[in-house]
Formats: structure tokens, C-alpha cells, sequence
């Protein structure tokens, strides 16, 4: 048996311009690894962020990134549809809060640094991705470029290497898909889907020790919303997207904590 102590993990919900995740560093500079969950760009909330500081923002979190480089911690760069609809691969309308006057340098630096983010990120039984991963989503897009995984019975590992190497060639399914205008549909990608689509479809549909913790929707009542999900979902999902709020969450000893980032 393994005495291996498990890796402390920090997740940094949606950063949207917002620089606080700076303070998280400070307050755990001793976590193993550090996960940023996307949508590095288009401010959000009652204080509205100038775009040359959100890029500013965004290429301090890739030189963090960097600092880490042959030391034993690392930080994992999730990739967002805020950062999805600046991709030179994407050609329609774009969603809300898009600046066109910053288009160009943003879809500069998320190309240029575009090897630094990932779609999936999975740690024993935790899967990360910006919204979550529905059955639905998987076997109406995946099924056929992968010949009908037995998804139920598969790792989280194994789910993140099939999601990454999807993205990696079909970066357009990840677009916005399905009917209702928010999100709301089971059908959406790992970078829309809604909180309560992800947990109704997935029940007894994908292997029952997965716990995916995931961002997008924004946490009003980080402390109700945390309790929920260690008591009617049995700590099996964690919402990430409450940095506006003044949290973020902590995975130690494997357990999930809670955390108010300290103000100055």
C-alpha cells in the first residue's frame, strides 16, 4: 500500500481580469498544485476591469506558471468559453461580455501561450475541467471519433485523456450547443455546461468515485453551495466560481475545505 501523502490542490475559480488569485498563492504557497479555471478574460460583477489589465493579468498568471517549472509544484491552466470565443478558430457571434477593441491581443496571447492550457486536468478520483463533463455530451459527440467507450466504467484519468485528445482535434465541439440560451441543456460541452444538468444526467452513468470540481457558474452562497455539495452530492461535485465572492477551495489530506481569501 502506498504512503505516498496526497498532493494539497488550490482551485482558483473563473478569473475574469481579476487579480486576488495573487493573494491564494500567497496564503498557500506550500499547495503542490495550483488550478486556474479559465475565463482569464471579459470582466464580470459591479467592478468592471479595463481590458489591457485583464491581458496584463493573464500573462502574470503564465509567468507564475513558469516560475514553477522544475520545482515539485506546478499550476494548471484551465481553458474557458470566455478565452474560447477569442480563438482564431472561432468564426460566429460572439458571447456575452466579448471586447472586440482587445480581440486581437487576446487571441495573440492565448495563441501564443496556447500549449500552457489544457482542457481536462485529473488527480486520482478528482476531474477538473471549466463546466464539467456530461454522459450526454460525451456520447452524442464522442462516441463515434472513439468507437463507444464504455464510459461508465472509466477513470477519471481516463476521461480526461479522452476529452484532451478530442480537443486537441475537434476544438469546435466544444462550442455552445443545445436550445436553452443559458446553458441549461445536458448536451453542452465541458466548457458550458450548467451545475444542475451535470449532476442529473451522470448519476449512475459514470464511474461513482469521479468527483469533478468545476467552475462557469457563478457561487452566490459559497458556504450553502459547499455544503450541498457534501451532503445531497456526497462530495462528488465542487463549484469553483466564487473568487468575486472571496473564496476559493482547498483539497488536503483528501478532504475539501472552504477558504476565504484574507484582505489586506
Amino acid at each position: 500500500m502506498s504512503t505516498t501523502t496526497p498532493k494539497t490542490h488550490i482551485f482558483i475559480g473563473d478569473i475574469h481580469g481579476r487579480d486576488s488569485w495573487k493573494k491564494i498563492i500567497e496564503q498557500e504557497s506550500q499547495a503542490d498544485v495550483f488550478i486556474f479555471y479559465g475565463d482569464y478574460f471579459d470582466s464580470k460583477g459591479q467592478v468592471k476591469i479595463a481590458g489591457p489589465k485583464q491581458l496584463s493579468n493573464f500573462l502574470d498568471i503564465i509567468v507564475f506558471k513558469n516560475s514553477l517549472t522544475g520545482s515539485k509544484q506546478e499550476a494548471i491552466l484551465l481553458f474557458g468559453n470566455h478565452d474560447f470565443h477569442y480563438m482564431p478558430w472561432f468564426k460566429r457571434e460572439p458571447y456575452s461580455g466579448f471586447l472586440p477593441y482587445m480581440a486581437k491581443k487576446y487571441q495573440r496571447a492565448l495563441v501564443t501561450h496556447f500549449s500552457q492550457l489544457q482542457i481536462a486536468y485529473a488527480y486520482h478520483d478528482l476531474l477538473c475541467t471549466h463546466a464539467g463533463v456530461s454522459i450526454v455530451w460525451l456520447e452524442h459527440f464522442l462516441n463515434r471519433e472513439f468507437n463507444n467507450p464504455d464510459w461508465v466504467n472509466l477513470s477519471a484519468s481516463e476521461l480526461a485523456d479522452f476529452i484532451t485528445q478530442f480537443f486537441e482535434n475537434r476544438p469546435l465541439q466544444f462550442d455552445f450547443n443545445g436550445f436553452n440560451p443559458f446553458g441549461d441543456d445536458p448536451c453542452q460541452s465541458p466548457i458550458w455546461l450548467r451545475p444542475n444538468d451535470l449532476m442529473q444526467v451522470n448519476n449512475g452513468n459514470l464511474e461513482d468515485s469521479i468527483v469533478q470540481i468545476f467552475g462557469h457558474t457563478v457561487v452566490y452562497y459559497p458556504e450553502e453551495t459547499f455544503n450541498l455539495s457534501k451532503g445531497k452530492y456526497n462530495n462528488r461535485y465542487f463549484q469553483t466560481d466564487m473568487l468575486g465572492k472571496g473564496f476559493y477551495l482547498k483539497y488536503e489530506n483528501k478532504e475539501f475545505q472552504l477558504c476565504n481569501i484574507k484582505k489586506d
